[in-house]
């Protein structure tokens, strides 16, 4: 790239000096790589060109490269010879005709504070005017660029920078390769403010003068650290305690819910199956009084005749009862009594009641139920002779206005 791009976000205010390029693939991968570690620092490199447009001096940042193989050393991060090593085959694969033109180091919970150990290893592995340093805290959504200034004697923030969109094929082609999907983004605990430097003396060592020493604040960078990792678990402990509650209780409350739903449709069945019971006594006690088969028998006292009292075979004159001539239907089926039957006048017969004489049929009538039915006639359960003798198959099946068959 020999001219500055055209379609581009700016981010910060742009001042004298080098002007600072980031292509976009770049700026995501190192945010998503960044969250990726949580509340661990992480480290990686910066790939692209230094050039010299119009006279002005301007850094392409067109690739990034994971800091492998790194290793901790009183409470930092550092790069290895193993580190290069890897750096340069990915360069030699990926990002062929670019160099290193420098290194990102997160430091979550910090801001982007520039302490005195990183800014010494910037000077002794980064020594070129174009290499620059990336930090990045992730908690906090910040970031800054610190470069040299003109001397090299110390390194200064960058106002701004510029992001700049372009087809990047090398830094897709190695995202894929080298995943770094963010982990999820934690709460930034309370941390200690660390006082700004001193910048009385452009000399390196009085630049990052601190009042408080390298010691010191490692020391409390690593308790701070400690205590947020302990409150994150604590956290996620107690979330996950109330998930499980939470879905104890529903269970529980689906399980007294259907309990609830059942008893509600059993009373539902036992309130109309009383319903029918006593539609179906209403209608059979209607029935008996319509029908004269369910009252007693009609007697009339017949004294014999003159004539009769001469005949040798004559009965003597003695009171005996008569059926009454008037013939009587049940469900339709004409019942005739006994014609000039006589009985003798003690005792007199007992009366006919409608548990003792049952018909043949019976016309089922609206609200009636074969248990109804049933235990008014016979005083006892005969569904099943009911269902055999009228073919049918289930007790629940009758109609209003069919004429049944009694066993």
């Amino acid at each position: 790239m020999n001219s500055l791009p055209t379609n581009v976000k700016q981010i910060g205010s742009i001042g004298e000096g080098m002007r600072i390029y980031v292509e976009d693939y770049v700026c995501t991968y190192l945010n998503q790589y960044a969250q990726a570690g949580g509340y661990d620092e992480r480290l990686a490199l910066l790939v692209g060109r230094y050039l010299l447009i119009d006279g002005q001096a301007v850094l392409f940042i067109n690739g990034a490269i994971q800091g492998r193989y790194t290793e901790e050393r009183d409470g930092r991060l550092y790069f290895t010879d193993k580190s290069r090593t890897y750096s340069e085959s990915i360069l030699s694969e990926f990002f062929e005709g670019s160099e290193i033109v420098g290194w990102m180091q997160s430091q979550p919970g910090y801001g982007i504070f520039l302490n005195q150990q990183y800014a010494t290893h910037h000077f002794k592995d980064f020594p070129k005017i174009n290499q620059v340093m990336f930090v990045v805290d992730p908690l906090e959504g910040l970031n800054a660029f610190y470069s040299y200034n003109d001397d090299r004697s110390s390194l200064l923030e960058n106002r701004g920078y510029f992001i700049y969109y372009e087809k990047n094929t090398s830094m897709h082609e190695y995202m894929l390769r080298n995943n770094a999907e963010p982990a999820a983004k934690p709460k930034p605990a309370a941390f200690i403010e660390t006082p700004k430097f001193e910048q009385a003396d452009p000399t390196v060592e009085s630049f990052y003068n601190l009042k408080e020493s390298p010691e010191e604040i490692i020391r409390k960078r690593q308790e701070q650290r400690a205590i947020k990792k302990a409150t994150t678990k604590d956290n996620r402990r107690t979330l996950n305690l109330l998930v499980s509650m939470s879905a104890v209780l529903f269970i529980v409350c689906f399980i007294l819910g259907a309990g609830l739903m059942q008893s509600h449709d059993r009373i539902e069945s036992m309130e109309f199956q009383i319903f029918q019971l006593n539609t179906a006594y209403r209608n059979l006690n209607n029935q008996m009084a319509a029908n004269p088969v369910f009252a007693p028998a009609v007697a009339t006292p017949v004294t014999a005749s003159a004539n009769e009292e001469e005949r040798e075979d004559a009965i003597p004159a003695e009171t005996v009862y008569e059926e009454a001539e008037t013939g009587l239907e049940i469900s339709g089926i004409p019942v005739h009594p006994p014609v000039n039957e006589q009985v003798a006048p003690s005792p007199p017969p007992p009366p006919v009641t409608a548990a003792s004489i049952i018909p043949e049929s019976y016309i089922i009538q609206s609200g009636d139920s074969l248990s109804a039915i049933s235990m008014y006639f016979y005083g006892e359960d005969r569904i099943d002779d009911i269902l055999a003798l009228n073919g049918l198959e289930n007790a629940d099946m009758i109609i209003a206005g069919r004429t049944i068959l009694l066993p």
